[in-house]
């Protein structure tokens, strides 16, 4: 079985979190009828938008 060229390619990450606020995505994720892996990766996206165009310069 061959995947769609559609599909995303998915590798699992650990990371380590602020306990609370991992608690907070999850009752968000509820009440969202949402994953809580959907509502990181929409942060995350939301981060990189915000921090785009202002990479660090490199310094002599």
């Amino acid at each position: 079985m061959t995947k769609k060229q559609s599909e995303k390619v998915r590798k699992l990450y650990g990371i380590r979190m602020d306990q609370a606020i991992m608690l907070e995505i999850q009752h968000l994720a509820l009440d969202q009828d949402k994953y809580v892996n959907e509502l990181l990766e929409e942060a995350a996206k939301d981060m990189l938008k915000k921090h785009a165009g202002t990479k660090k310069k490199p310094s002599v």
